[in-house]
């Protein structure tokens, strides 16, 4: 699916959807805990329906708000985890809690996706049908142990562990040999465990888990997604306000660091305590130097900022951003430059020069990537003309009522078959 997007700016107010880091959390918790967990505001999405459908295949069941848990009797079919990188990795050590032998799968960009950390770690238990690539196999017992890795790999790695070794026979412990990147993801999982009765211990360069832990289920509602809501901060800075419910003040979501990023380029964003809103106005924004390292995902939109703001934004630790749905320095770099904004890339980092508007009548590859589309959408705000997106469909990945909300703000949208 292509779309045309006409200049316009966007005003209004957005109930922000559910955060999908939480709710893949809160529903892989819920499924591990002995009962019935009620877990309100559940994303919506193709990521979160491929989480509970692996899930189902060791016993889970969803009905509604309910989420009863696993009893971990495997039926022994493929599993399939789409295009969710979250799922394929947060499942593999859940997997192996019990005996029998899986076989892993995905689809679109996902078997490209590195897996040779946990390779390593579990060594004789798990192998590659093909090159270090899906499908794989995976089979338990999961040995409690120690588990050494490096701390900049992917959080979602520890992140699998964290889920799975309390409930191993043996205490274990993850060790990481180098600083903890993506910091706020595994803050996010650990409130949750937390939450589910899962206690882990913390030292300087080690979680301490116990052995036999049982999860407990609870009742919640899931929070705004700090990750999403980006994208409606950077149409409230570049057109009109905005108004964002639906997203806590307080979160321990890593992206919640867009905040922080905002105000240091000088844009005005005001949180009314007494509504539960943060509203965005449009400001002047200013260039500056942005590491992604913990925060990839906010990577996308904010160099739209940056194509915006006055001066140059210095992009550090940008390499994350290409082991992605797509190549997202490639896909980004591509859109911008398209637009005639100058990006300029080099190994590990990126700069971009700030302009007042772009010409548009552009055609901008969407790369099969939710968070590529979403970011070029918001390009035809400063645009004099329309821009048109290919493979706008990805969307569903993350964010299925994205385009139905950007009308909802004015947006004008024709969609091409």
């Amino acid at each position: 699916m292509n779309v045309t997007i006409e200049p316009k700016n966007l005003t209004g107010s957005i109930h922000v959807i559910s955060s999908k880091s939480l709710s893949h959390r809160y529903v892989i918790a819920s499924a591990l805990a002995q009962g019935v967990s009620k877990i309100h505001h559940v994303l919506d999405s193709f990521d979160l329906n491929a989480t509970k459908e692996v899930l189902t295949h060791f016993g889970a069941l969803f009905k509604g708000d309910d989420i009863t848990g696993c009893d971990f009797s495997y039926d022994g079919k493929d599993i399939c985890c789409k295009e969710s990188g979250s799922t394929l990795r947060f499942m593999i050590p859940i997997a192996m809690l019990q005996e029998k032998e899986v076989r892993f799968t995905g689809q679109g960009r996902l078997p490209d996706r590195p897996l040779d950390i946990y390779k390593e770690l579990f060594n004789d238990n798990m192998s590659f049908e093909s090159d270090q690539s899906l499908p794989c196999l995976a089979k338990g017992p999961l040995i409690g142990k120690d588990y050494q890795l490096k701390g900049d790999v992917s959080s979602q790695f520890i992140t699998g562990l964290l889920f799975a070794l309390p409930k191993a026979k043996e205490d274990s412990t993850i060790t990481w040999t180098t600083p903890l990147a993506s910091r706020g993801y595994i803050d996010l999982t650990l409130d949750v465990l937390n939450q589910f009765g899962i206690h882990i211990k913390e030292t300087e360069k080690q979680f301490i888990i116990k052995g036999n832990q049982h999860y407990q289920p609870i009742e919640a509602t899931v929070e705004g997604d700090f990750s999403q809501a980006a994208f409606w901060i950077a149409a409230g800075l570049l057109g009109e306000a905005i108004s964002l419910y639906n997203l806590n003040s307080v979160s321990k979501q890593g992206d919640a660091e867009i905040l922080s990023i905002i105000n240091k380029m000088g844009g005005d964003i005001f949180y009314d305590k007494k509504h539960h809103c943060f509203t965005i106005n449009p400001s002047h924004l200013k260039g500056s130097t942005i590491d992604l390292n913990n925060i990839p995902d906010l990577g996308p939109i904010l160099m739209v900022l940056a194509a915006f703001a006055e001066g140059i934004t210095h992009f550090t630790h940008i390499s994350r951003l290409r082991i992605k749905e797509s190549d997202r320095v490639e896909a980004m770099y591509q859109a911008l430059t398209k637009c005639g904004i100058k990006m300029e890339v080099k190994d590990d980092e990126a700069w971009i020069a700030g302009q007042d508007e772009i010409e548009g009548h552009v055609i901008l590859d969407g790369f099969n990537d939710h968070r590529i589309v979403m970011a070029c959408a918001m390009l035809s705000i400063k645009a004099k003309n329309p821009i048109t997106i290919t493979h706008a469909e990805a969307i569903h990945k993350s964010y299925p009522t994205f385009f139905e909300e950007f009308q909802s703000l004015g947006g004008i949208i024709h969609e091409l078959k």
